[in-house]
């Protein structure tokens, strides 16, 4: 591998880095965007799963719930097609981003987070919606411990859903994606060893990295999570973002053989990347 690449990558068999979470071949460019489903709306369909997309260069997440915010429901058309699975406990490992620790496009503020648009790979940046109060939203950010929650002003995002979800089952080293209730497609993938796993719960697609060399240890594509290792402080010096990517070794699929990312055949994770928006939700069993 390159020194560059080296730097660059999250948590998979080799590196990653300190640049707000994904996987690359050292190519900084703005993956092409693709044919996806999301659609913008301010109300969304049942069973899918509302995207805010942030519209200015920064947004400040709030860690705590806003003063004026009074009650809480459910996001309109929050996912009812699968049963999440139970949130893990935090570990022990430190917070990302910490003081002294932050990544190239969020950093820790006394209110909670503060993070930069367009992403550090130049991807519009975006957040699940978990709750609607009208005025604020409650939302899915990338953070450890993972799926930390935070609040964002409606005024600063657009809204828009997708009825794509992606379900991994580790158990049997299977990923497969659905389109509502139905189907879509399903294939085998490498997970996380024993001492590094792949961590367990809700996540969700925080955007798409097309790569320079489609052949390479990483395929064509990586599809950054907001997920972090929950047994790897740093990797390499970085941070240690879990990713959906590609593979050189087709032979390991179906077998636990990375740091903690998901391994997919090279046609099918294009094949992903053609259909899911940034957004997507996975849930990880």
């Amino acid at each position: 591998m390159r020194t560059t690449t080296r730097r660059i990558l999250a948590i998979v068999a080799v590196s990653l880095t300190l640049v707000g979470g994904a996987c690359s071949s050292g190519s900084k460019k703005a993956s092409t965007p693709e044919t996806t489903e999301a659609t913008t709306s301010t109300t969304a369909a049942p069973g899918a799963t509302r995207i805010a997309t942030v519209k200015g260069a920064t947004i400040t997440v709030l860690s705590a719930k806003p003063a004026n915010v009074t009650t809480t429901t459910a996001a309109p058309g929050a996912s009812t097609t699968t049963t999440a699975p139970p949130t893990p406990k935090p570990g022990s490992l430190a917070a990302i981003p910490r003081d002294g620790l932050n990544s190239a496009a969020v950093k820790k503020v006394p209110t909670g987070f503060q993070f930069d648009n367009p992403t550090y790979f130049k991807n519009p940046l975006v957040f699940d919606v978990v709750e609607d109060d009208g005025e604020w939203l409650k939302v899915l950010i990338p953070a450890r411990p993972n799926h930390t929650e935070g609040w964002i002003k409606r005024s600063e995002v657009e809204l828009s859903s997708t009825t794509y979800r992606l379900r991994l089952d580790l158990a049997t080293y299977t990923l497969a994606l659905y389109k509502g209730d139905e189907l879509v497609r399903d294939t085998k993938v490498a997970i996380g060893k024993d001492q590094t796993r792949t961590p367990l719960g809700r996540f969700y697609i925080t955007e798409k990295i097309k790569q320079s060399n489609p052949d390479g240890f990483y395929g064509p594509w990586v599809l950054a999570t907001n997920g972090y290792s929950e047994m790897l402080d740093t990797f390499d010096g970085g941070l240690p973002v879990v990713a959906l990517h590609g593979t050189s070794m087709p032979e390991l699929l179906g077998t636990q053989a990375s740091n903690g990312c998901v391994r997919i055949a090279n046609d099918t994770v294009s094949a992903l990347a053609d259909l899911i928006p940034a957004g997507t939700p996975i849930d990880i069993y």
